[in-house]
């Protein structure tokens, strides 16, 4: 039986969605949505400061609105550096989208696609920093990555600096087909 505190949280992550896939961002145009799990971050108590842009954006071949969005969650203990990452773009069939419940389900008003590939990773990201940092739970340092125009190439990772990630000992990529399916 859930508690009021895992409804709530449920709750939250479903607003995060929801929100997320109302937000206009296809590939190539992803700052609105940037913008967007930005503000969610400062809000879930990610300091300005730990949020920022690469410049991948301008290496990209085709024209690009932003660069990859790098969060950087300090650690509260020692162990190897994390990397979370999944994309901020959607395809074009997504624009306008409108979503709606339906029963227990999240649908498109049937104009258009959800967006669910990858709006569904920007949400699991942003819970997952929102639960560290509310439950002061122990964590090593993490980095967050969102990246751009994944879905017309990957390009926002091809144009990725390492360096920009710091030292990181393992990435779980957020963008599967299936849960089972977890990508590390």
């Amino acid at each position: 039986m859930a508690n009021a505190a895992d409804l709530d949280d449920v709750a939250g992550a479903e607003a995060h969605l929801m929100n997320f896939l109302s937000v206009e961002g296809v590939t190539g145009k992803e700052a609105k949505i940037a913008a967007a799990v930005s503000d969610a971050l400062k809000k879930a108590g990610v300091p300005a400061s730990a949020i920022r842009f690469d410049d991948a954006n301008k290496r990209i071949p085709v024209p690009t609105e932003t660069g990859n969005l790098i969060v950087d969650i300090p650690g509260t203990r020692p162990g190897p550096r994390l990397l979370f990452s999944t994309h901020l773009d959607t395809v074009p069939l997504c624009a306008g989208v409108k979503p709606r419940k339906d029963g227990d389900r999240i649908v498109s008003d049937g104009t258009t696609a959800l967006g669910g590939d990858d709006r569904t990773g920007c949400a699991v990201l942003v819970v997952l920093a929102e639960t560290l940092l509310k439950h002061k739970l122990p964590r090593p340092d993490i980095t967050l990555l969102f990246t751009v125009r994944e879905v017309s190439g990957l390009h926002g990772a091809r144009e990725l600096n390492p360096k920009d990630l710091g030292d990181v000992k393992m990435c779980i990529n957020v963008d599967g087909q299936k849960p089972p399916q977890l990508i590390i």
